[in-house]
């Protein structure tokens, strides 16, 4: 599976494949935000992504298949059981259930990445990562990755799932809400807080003619009141 993504990442086009190698919904939207990418390469990068991580999964679940670990027989019945249900349970939710865990599961998977990319160390890159995704695979959230493998596998140990009602009730609002929780919740997010947007809006509402208010020369609004500024001035003391 890591070999097909690393395919469709070295097919893609060079601005997305350099500045979106590891979570595509997220960090796609943040350059694409700042003005690092076209509209066309990130979802050309998009696309790429979504049908390789499906080849992949797809694949994965053949191999499980393969192992014959599955197979029906008194020692994994309980194991069979339990796949069976949870998938059915997971895909039988209701549109609206899973576009709500689709947005909370990629907020979590998202700022799991942005953690880790800020560690500096391995621990606290396992750590950032750890926790986050141990959240949303206890809660149950949705992950449009995850459920290309999971929801396939019980199909083949006979949920009675079809193709069609994973689509539409599983697949799709899990697209819906994995994408708007990491383009929203991260992406504009940071990219408003650390980025360019801010200072792009900024430049686009002063050439429309509205008044805006200029920054001063420690990073506040020139409206503030004194005591904000006195404040950072005094923490900047204390910290040196």
């Amino acid at each position: 599976m890591s070999l097909l993504i690393r395919c469709c990442h070295i097919i893609s086009t060079k601005p997305v494949r350099d500045l979106c190698r590891d979570i595509p919904s997220s960090s796609t939207g943040h350059v694409q935000a700042q003005g690092k990418a076209t509209v066309w390469s990130m979802v050309y990068h998009l696309f790429f992504c979504f049908w390789g991580n499906l080849a992949g999964s797809l694949l994965l679940v053949g191999f499980v298949l393969g192992t014959k670990l599955f197979e029906a027989a008194p020692a994994n019945t309980t194991a069979l059981i339990y796949t069976v249900e949870y998938v059915e349970i997971k895909a039988t939710a209701g549109f609206r259930h899973v576009l709500a865990k689709a947005f909370l599961c990629n907020w979590l998977v998202c700022l799991a990445c942005y953690q880790s990319a800020a560690a500096q160390d391995v621990f606290g890159k396992l750590a950032s990562i750890f926790f986050p995704v141990m959240a949303f695979v206890a809660i149950g959230f949705d992950h449009l990755v995850a459920n290309m493998f999971i929801i396939p596998f019980g199909m083949c140990l006979g949920a009675p799932i079809t193709v069609g009602h994973y689509i539409v009730y599983s697949m799709i609002p899990t697209i819906i809400g994995n994408t708007a929780s990491a383009t929203v919740m991260i992406s504009f997010s940071y990219a408003m807080c650390y980025g360019t947007l801010a200072d792009s809006i900024r430049i686009k509402l002063q050439k429309a003619g509205l008044p805006m208010k200029e920054k001063n020369e420690k990073g506040l609004p020139s409206s503030f009141p004194p005591s904000v500024n006195a404040a950072k001035d005094d923490s900047a003391h204390n910290r040196i």
